[in-house]
């Protein structure tokens, strides 16, 4: 039986987590200012049959479909809130689960680096996603599970502060995110990131 970790609904991807997303992502890409849900279930074969499901109940494009070494993972995008909202709760219906279902997020680590170094930006910009990091700047780091939780965060903080998002890894054990820029951006968006995490509710520890 299909196991819900994580349901993410984001009311409107900001457009760097839309560029992000849209830079690996296989299926349709999203735009900025579209609802966007992200589920994350186990074992990760089920979400092929999840995803049927909810392609076929409302019009949602597909961004992501993932199976992982043990997860699986759906995102599906619309410019309209309430055909992605549909499409989720029809997926709910046929896993026999709720919302708050989903396990909790636990955030694992956190920390922000000032004024980082030159050769430290250039290791995290050998395998970054998106945005460069500058020699200087402040980065602010967390990590969390379940790992799709990181687009929420990323979401939320993005809204909040003037921040660049230099990665978001939201597959795998633990869900990781990277934003930059100057100090007090950084704060802002750490703060925001934290809060929305922890105001998040969930089922299962």
């Amino acid at each position: 039986m299909a196991k819900l970790r994580g349901y993410v609904f984001l009311d409107r991807l900001q457009p760097q987590l839309m560029s992000l997303i849209g830079a690996t992502c296989r299926g349709y890409l999203p735009r900025a200012n579209e609802a966007s849900l992200t589920v994350e279930v186990a074992p990760g074969m089920d979400v092929e049959w999840l995803t049927d499901v909810a392609l076929k109940h409302d019009d949602v494009k597909p961004g992501v479909l993932v199976v992982e070494r043990q997860f699986g993972y759906l995102e599906f995008h619309s410019k309209y809130a309430a055909s992605v909202q549909s499409a989720g709760a029809a997926l709910l219906a046929a896993m026999g689960a709720k919302e708050s279902d989903a396990i909790k997020p636990e955030i694992l680590a956190n920390r922000i680096v000032d004024r980082v170094d030159g050769y430290h930006s250039f290791l995290i910009n050998r395998s970054k996603a998106g945005s460069m990091l500058l020699p200087g700047e402040s980065l602010f780091i967390l990590e969390m599970q379940p790992a799709a939780y990181a687009l929420i965060a990323a979401n939320e903080a993005e809204k909040a502060s003037n921040v660049k998002l230099v990665d978001c890894r939201f597959m795998g054990a633990a869900g990781r995110l990277y934003l930059a820029g100057a100090e007090s951006d950084v704060r802002t968006a750490a703060e925001v990131a934290i809060e929305t995490l922890q105001n998040l509710a969930g089922g299962r520890g």
